[in-house]
């Protein structure tokens, strides 16, 4: 009985070992199998790899280019965005600045006599401008409806723009003092010396009919006179000197003049009645 077992327990040790030794012997197998695949198949994926890798690259570049193209359009449409807003604030601010000096001759601080008392002032927004090259005329949205008359003088708060020429119920044409029809009495501060600013073709302004005894000096201010009869009031800015010239055979001093209007930039006006 005894043999028996033992006879037994070695014949299970000698299964256990024989199916251990197989295990090994295919496991080695399985490996070296692996081992000789890599060594064919290791060449062919590289070369796979490079054959395919232009191919590749150019599919990722075509995919960066309409990447990049869809940011550059994003791009300029923030631009655009961007410069319109900033065309509006321009606009607005330059709007806000000419109100502020409308409110300014609401004051009379436009007037060289520091006073607007007994004159009615009649805010207006220019709605049209002379088609020429030397803006001539302007056309303002106020009229008879709201107590302008012909002659009325127009100003902003830069000082003299013209005056009224043509009136309707509810617009006027106002004649600048740059056309060549306009004259305007005026004098020179300081000083006093008097004369007629006249307009040009060209745009140009020129004070006229000042006698040579008369001191003028580049950079003195040009005001409207008022004198007796005049349809405009004493004291509105007109422009500053900027060249005087005497010749012997005039009678009259030659005195150029820079107007203090911009009339590029006229958006805002108020309308001066007497």
């Amino acid at each position: 009985m005894r043999r028996r077992a033992i006879a037994a327990l070695l014949l299970v040790l000698s299964v256990a070992m024989l199916t251990l030794y197989f295990r090994e012997t295919a496991g080695g197998a399985v490996h070296r199998v692996q081992e000789t695949s890599l060594t064919v198949i290791s060449p062919l994926q590289r070369g796979a790899a490079r054959a395919i890798k232009p191919f590749r690259d150019a599919w990722h570049w075509v995919g960066d280019l309409f990447h990049a193209k869809s940011e550059n359009a994003d791009l300029k449409q923030e631009i655009a965005k961007l410069q319109l807003d900033d065309a509006r604030y321009l606009t607005i601010q330059q709007e806000n600045d000419q109100l502020r000096a409308l409110l300014a001759i609401k004051r009379g601080h436009i007037f060289a006599n520091g006073t607007n008392d007994g004159l009615r002032l009649i805010p207006a927004r220019v709605i049209a401008r002379s088609t020429n090259v030397w803006y001539s005329t302007v056309t303002i949205d106020v009229g008879r409806s709201a107590g302008v008359a012909v002659y009325d003088a127009v100003v902003n708060g830069e000082g003299l723009v013209g005056r009224v020429t043509a009136v309707t119920d509810n617009a006027c044409q106002v004649t600048l003092i740059t056309d060549q029809q306009s004259f305007v009495d005026a004098m020179v501060l300081p000083g006093g010396g008097q004369g007629l600013v006249a307009g040009s073709v060209t745009g140009d302004l020129t004070l006229q009919y000042v006698d040579k005894s008369q001191v003028v000096k580049v950079g003195q201010d040009v005001v409207t006179s008022g004198m007796r009869d005049s349809i405009f009031v004493r004291g509105i800015p007109i422009g500053v000197v900027t060249g005087v010239a005497q010749q012997d055979v005039e009678l009259y001093q030659s005195i150029s003049i820079r107007p203090l209007v911009d009339f590029h930039k006229l958006d805002f006006v108020m309308v001066v009645h007497k």
